[in-house]
């Protein structure tokens, strides 16, 4: 299945990339363009551009950039062709993709398809299970709210939704990828879902990517979730936020509980701001996940010793992406869920409106753990925040933070830089930069211009291909990106920047390209308004006679080490010798 290059363009004429970039990143307008802070990275500073009229976005802090489609791509964690046809149903373009000879279905569809046929087996066998029905009633779910959460059951069957798929002609590969089915190793497949109420877990447009399931009876784990998959990954997932995203926006704040029923109990009771990761700790990409929508967060923890360990691990993760999260600790109920159906939603919101600065809470259940009149207390509890410290020692919050710190703990701040320098770990090497990231001064000078040139100077393509240069290109990066211009100019016709620029899937190579059509003040060495005593037709043709050039004298290398050691009477020594003049005179020597 493939999408037209027409339908391509109509989608992007259609998604005005302001509009859709605003639906994510809090823009200003600057001058011509629109800048912001950067979703992809934990950067505080407005290094994100947004340029209507080329319709492009580029951030100069992590590299990322490219056209509308590469930026749902990167934000929703989606293909190109998905990513074309969420903005094609958001802007109410007619979407068909075409069939293309030979290719197979698109994985995520096939994916997506037997994730639906799975939803409507678990919900169908919910209907059929009084002591299911029996248990989301006593965990007060009401019935209009079974439908709304999409609730099913998985009977204690092995081979049930084994059958129920094969069924509907969904294959058993398929089923084994999504994580419905299991392999036997005596053949065959089993279910991975048993005797368990499920719910479907969404993604950012309410597509079922996976399940979580809840035993019903006695049983371990209490919990599963179904395993990451092409469609599914935990790290980048965070439960409920499709459906809480308006009331995000609206109440200006995120609630952050553990636990799936914390938080669709929270959302019956009336707090639908809430979102849950899925029973693992809150990793950084969740964080920038919430950040898209709102820095304000709170976060729900039991009062347990378990629940300070989560503050303390939370901390440094918030703080890296910039947040100061705020907390609530739990300590009448043992969760969420009991607390809001004890309290109701106004009072678990005054439990919100009560929230505390999340550091503050930590240092304070600090300052009353030990006695800071002291010194064996103020040394406890300089131990007790040295792990989080160290954490969050190359954030730009570093010295606010040691302030407050060593005030509430009664440790000059001196010496707690001192320790905090001395346990500092030597950073290994960060290894190269990631294409997208590559300033233009990170490429060979000559190279970059001749492949800048091809893109940005009209006919200068033809030139290039006329003088045969693309095969002299080392550079990897930009061969492969002047070979996919020559490919796009001999299949088309002619070359327009624009429209190879939307026949980038690759994001890497978009952000790259992008860097290239919008690029820092500093580093365009290509345009007059910028660089006015640089010639650019000049430029590029001496660096294409310069890149000719080091090929010339290569082979002028190996021809001289090949003469060594042929005999001088040979005809192999003599055709060697034709080719040397030959170069000499090329290279005017």
């Amino acid at each position: 299945m493939r999408i037209s290059e027409a339908k391509i363009a109509e989608v992007a004429g259609a998604a005005d990339i302001v509009h859709v970039i605003s639906g994510y990143v809090t823009l200003k307008k600057a001058g011509k363009d629109y800048r912001g802070v950067c979703p992809f990275h934990g950067d505080t500073d407005p290094s994100f551009y947004v340029s209507p009229q080329k319709g492009i976005f580029k951030c100069f802090g992590c590299g990322a950039g490219g056209r509308v489609f590469h930026f749902i791509m990167k934000m929703e964690n989606v293909s190109f062709v998905e990513s074309v046809r969420m903005l094609a149903a958001r802007y109410g373009v007619p979407f068909r993709l075409e069939e293309g000879r030979g290719r197979p279905p698109d994985e995520r569809d096939r994916l997506v398809r037997a994730l639906n046929s799975a939803q409507s087996y678990f919900t169908q066998n919910l209907k059929r299970n009084s002591a299911a029905g029996e248990y989301l009633t006593n965990r007060g779910v009401p019935d209009e709210w079974i439908d709304r959460i999409g609730f099913g059951f998985a009977p204690d069957s092995w081979e049930g939704m084994a059958d129920h798929l094969r069924s509907v002609g969904v294959d058993h590969r398929d089923a084994t990828l999504a994580g419905l089915i299991k392999s036997r190793a005596s053949g065959g497949h089993y279910d991975v879902f048993r005797s368990r109420i499920t719910v479907p877990i969404t993604d950012l447009n309410s597509a079922i990517v996976a399940f979580g399931g809840r035993i019903l009876g006695p049983g371990e784990p209490k919990y599963l979730n179904s395993p990451e998959s092409p469609v599914f990954q935990k790290k980048n997932t965070l439960y409920g936020l499709d459906g809480a995203r308006d009331s995000i926006r609206r109440e200006g704040f995120i609630v952050v509980v553990e636990g799936y029923f914390d938080q669709i109990s929270l959302m019956i009771g009336g707090v639908e701001n809430t979102v849950a990761p899925l029973g693992t700790a809150l990793g950084a990409h969740q964080v920038r996940l919430m950040k898209r929508f709102s820095e304000n967060v709170i976060t729900v923890f039991d009062g347990d010793e378990a629940g300070l360990r989560a503050v303390k691990r939370s901390i440094p993760v918030f703080i890296a992406q910039g947040i100061e999260p705020r907390c609530v600790i739990l300590k009448e109920d043992k969760d969420p869920d009991e607390a809001v159906r004890r309290l109701g939603g106004d009072g678990f919101r005054d439990l919100l409106d009560a929230a505390e600065s999340m550091v503050d809470f930590l240092l304070g259940s600090i300052q009353a753990q030990y006695d800071l009149g002291t010194l064996s207390g103020r040394n406890l509890a300089l131990e007790e925040c040295l792990p989080v410290l160290r954490e969050i020692a190359d954030s730009k919050e570093r010295d606010y933070l040691i302030e407050r710190f060593s005030s509430r703990i009664r440790v000059r701040e001196e010496r707690l830089r001192r320790v905090l320098s001395a346990g500092k770990h030597k950073r290994r090497d960060d290894g190269p930069k990631p294409v997208g990231a590559m300033s233009l001064f990170d490429l060979p000078a000559d190279e970059r211009n001749v492949v800048r040139g091809m893109l940005l100077r009209e006919g200068f393509i033809d030139r290039v291909l006329e003088a045969g240069v693309i095969k002299d290109i080392d550079h990897a990066v930009l061969r492969t990106l002047a070979e996919m211009m020559a490919g796009f100019r001999r299949d088309h016709g002619v070359f327009d920047s624009m429209s190879f620029f939307d026949s980038l899937h690759d994001q890497d190579l978009a952000a790259l390209v992008a860097g290239w059509l919008h690029p820092k003040r500093e580093e365009d060495d290509l345009r007059p308004d910028v660089e006015p005593d640089v010639d650019g037709d000049l430029t590029l043709d001496e660096s294409m006679d310069r890149i000719r050039g080091r090929k010339l004298i290569r082979r002028k290398e190996e021809i001289q080490e090949r003469m060594k050691r042929c005999p001088p009477e040979g005809e192999e020594f003599g055709s060697l010798c034709r080719e040397l003049l030959a170069i000499g005179k090329r290279l005017g020597k």
